[in-house]
């Protein structure tokens, strides 16, 4: 086993592992050496969901029936981690461990209706994007809105939802997450407010044409 595998194994006793997979950076492709290791975990036996750090990593902790209500959209999970719930489409590459009990229960939730997936996780990031950007226009994590507003165009594209950025949005979602503590961050400003806009946008007439 992994030392990741034995340090969580040591640190949640008597629950079962089953799953472990790396989230964040990692898991959209975009990760470089400044990058925090993200790691999702799945617990038996454990309750609720839980964010701690040991080490170099970021554990994202949850029970099995929080996770599968995470990549429902279920409203019971905060915005913050339905945001994150498009992780999973990396999982062949990020996937560190899976315990055979588990594996038909992910196969089913890596099957999706591409639009549903879409509107549900605009939605999330919409709620999720637009608290941060109140608090501060200049957070880190606003860069996944040039993230997903770049996924959208793939979708228009191809009609497939999935871990793809198109041009402009890769260029301009790269440029912010390399310097979003810098003076080059604030020409994006009114940028990132236009595309959660938009997002909002895109997501009601895609319903109100009865697309969604």
């Amino acid at each position: 086993m992994s030392d990741i595998f034995n340090m969580i194994e040591g640190v949640f006793p008597n629950t079962e592992i089953l799953l472990i997979y790396y989230g964040g950076s990692i898991a959209y492709g975009l990760d470089s050496y400044s990058s925090d290791k993200d790691v999702t975990v799945i617990l038996d036996g454990f309750r609720g969901n839980l964010h701690i750090t040991l080490g170099e990593y970021d554990l994202f902790v949850f029970a099995k029936d929080r996770f599968i209500q995470r990549q429902q959209f279920d409203e019971s999970i905060i915005a913050y981690h339905r945001a994150a719930a498009d992780n999973v489409m990396s999982i062949e590459r990020t996937l560190i461990y899976i315990n055979p009990s588990f594996q038909e229960t992910l196969n089913q939730l890596l099957v999706f209706e591409d639009k549903e997936f879409m509107l549900n996780h605009i939605a999330a990031e919409l709620e999720y994007g637009r608290m941060r950007f109140e608090v501060n226009t200049n957070f880190k994590s606003h860069y996944h809105v040039f993230r997903i507003r770049g996924m959208v165009d793939h979708y228009e594209k191809t009609g497939k939802y999935e871990l793809v950025v198109e041009e402009p949005w890769f260029t301009k979602m790269m440029d912010f997450k390399n310097n979003w503590d810098n003076e080059i961050a604030q020409k994006y400003v009114e940028e990132i407010k236009e595309q959660l806009d938009y997002l909002e946008n895109y997501r009601n007439e895609m319903i109100h044409n009865g697309l969604g």
